[in-house]
């Protein structure tokens, strides 16, 4: 009897294109960075240019990025505090068991 790793057949690829995923960027982390086509020196497709076309730039003023930064501040701090409220109950709660206990 062998043990470990099943041997498998090997698959061997006919050529056949399913879906051509050349024209797919991975997204960025950072809204900021350059596209693919930026960083190589490459022109980018006619698709890409009739996209950026439709889509306007979004110009955000200081004051509204002030904002959006500030409820970004607000909706983290809502988070942590159910996460601190989580915690205090859990503890009073196993508190309270080792108590009875």
């Amino acid at each position: 009897m062998v043990r470990g790793r099943r041997q498998t057949d090997e698959i061997e690829d006919d050529g056949r294109v399913i879906a051509d995923m050349s024209g797919v960027e991975r997204p960025s982390l950072f809204g900021h960075m350059p596209g693919r086509h930026e960083r190589r020196g490459t022109a980018p497709s006619a698709e890409h240019r009739s996209r950026s076309k439709r889509e306007p730039a979004v110009r955000l003023t200081t004051k509204e990025r002030v904002w959006l930064a500030l409820g970004a501040l607000k909706a983290g701090f809502l988070l942590s505090m159910v996460y601190v409220v989580l915690f205090v109950i859990v503890l009073l709660a196993l508190s309270l068991l080792w108590g009875v206990l």
